[in-house]
Formats: structure tokens, C-alpha cells, sequence
């Protein structure tokens, strides 16, 4: 498999169509849909959701395209939720999901969090593949925005 040339950074206000895009074509192709309303409201303002809070925002590039993207939302000074990863259906199945993830990882150690949570759907199995391989464990069920749901939580390696 040739690895593909995949460019890293934060995030920028001229991103923002893009991740709207990305967010609900990647969500469509996995059937999560919900109503658009307030539970999206971080996408509309990601700059004060991620990133002045004490979090961030990645997004990832091949060529002009946006590929992949994920947040880091600050719940606390030792805890990051790593929220919105998404990978482009067209970009999926070539390793960008890990790649993404990795990113988020190094940047939350890079900001100090000890922590990290998230929650992803139970119809998500690829997603639970990608974090369960990472070391995340499962720490619960619930229901989120009428989907059932799976919480994780991975302690950061270089962490006390």
C-alpha cells in the first residue's frame, strides 16, 4: 500500500465549510444523522469550542482536500474529550484514521492532558476498531442524541 502524502495543522476559519462538509458526509456514509440543531453548535464557532477553551482542532489534507479532521474540547485541566473525527468516505480504509488520531493524541500530551474521553456509536464498529487498537478502553453504554453509544477513556503515555 503506498502511503499517502497527508498534511497536518490546526485549524483556520477558512476551514470551515470544508468541516461542515466533511462532518456530515462522513456521518451520512456511516448512518449518523440527527437533526441538524444545537448538539452541531461547536462546528459553527470551532475557534471558541476547541480552541480557545484549551483544546484543538486538526485538520488533515491530501493535496487541496480536506481528509480527515478531529477536536480536542478541554473538560478539564488533566482531561481532553476528542470529539468530531472524521475521515472522508473517499479516504477511508487507508490508515487516515489512526494517522488523525495519533495527531490528536500528540497535541493533547502537548497540552498537558493526562486524559483522554470520547464516545462513538455502536453502529461505528470501524471507529470502535481504531480506538480499542489504540488502547482505549470501554468504560461504558449509553444514549447520546438518539443513537446508542460507547464511552472510552485512554490514559496518555508520558503522562504522570
Amino acid at each position: 500500500m503506498v502511503k499517502v502524502e497527508v498534511t497536518f495543522r490546526r485549524f483556520e476559519s477558512g476551514d470551515a465549510d470544508d468541516v461542515w462538509h466533511l462532518h456530515r458526509s462522513a456521518s451520512e456514509a456511516v448512518g449518523v444523522r440527527g437533526p441538524e440543531g444545537m448538539w452541531e453548535d461547536d462546528l459553527r464557532n470551532i475557534e471558541e469550542a476547541y480552541i480557545a477553551s484549551g483544546g484543538d482542532f486538526v485538520v488533515a489534507h491530501i493535496g487541496p482536500q480536506l481528509a480527515a479532521m478531529g477536536g480536542l474540547k478541554r473538560v478539564d485541566d488533566d482531561v481532553a474529550e476528542l470529539k468530531r473525527m472524521r475521515v472522508d468516505p473517499g479516504f477511508q480504509r487507508r490508515g487516515l484514521g489512526r494517522r488523525i488520531l495519533s495527531e490528536l493524541e500528540s497535541r493533547a500530551v502537548a497540552l498537558g492532558f493526562k486524559w483522554i474521553k470520547l464516545d462513538t456509536t455502536k453502529i461505528q464498529v470501524g471507529a470502535q476498531r481504531i480506538y480499542e487498537r489504540a488502547g482505549y478502553i470501554r468504560r461504558g453504554e449509553g444514549m447520546l442524541h438518539g443513537y446508542a453509544v460507547i464511552f472510552y477513556e485512554k490514559r496518555l503515555t508520558g503522562q504522570a
